[in-house]
């Protein structure tokens, strides 16, 4: 991914997230909506970890640490 589709791909599952957990809140599912949010939130990390390891690795090698 590109470096702002990123942002807006984060943003747009942020907003989707919780419009599903305060529909599902709302409806009594309560379950279901913290469900939805650790779902949400692993998406977002398997999105975001590969773009901090390569940020690392630039670090690791600008400054030549091992």
């Amino acid at each position: 991914m590109g470096d702002v589709s990123i942002i807006f791909f984060l943003t747009g599952l942020a907003i989707t997230v919780t419009i599903l957990h305060t529909f599902l809140k709302q409806a009594g599912r309560e379950e279901y909506a913290y469900l939805t949010i650790i779902v949400g939130l692993a998406i977002a990390l398997i999105k975001v970890i590969p773009i901090i390891l390569k940020l690392f690795n630039e670090v690791q090698g600008v400054f030549k640490l091992y």
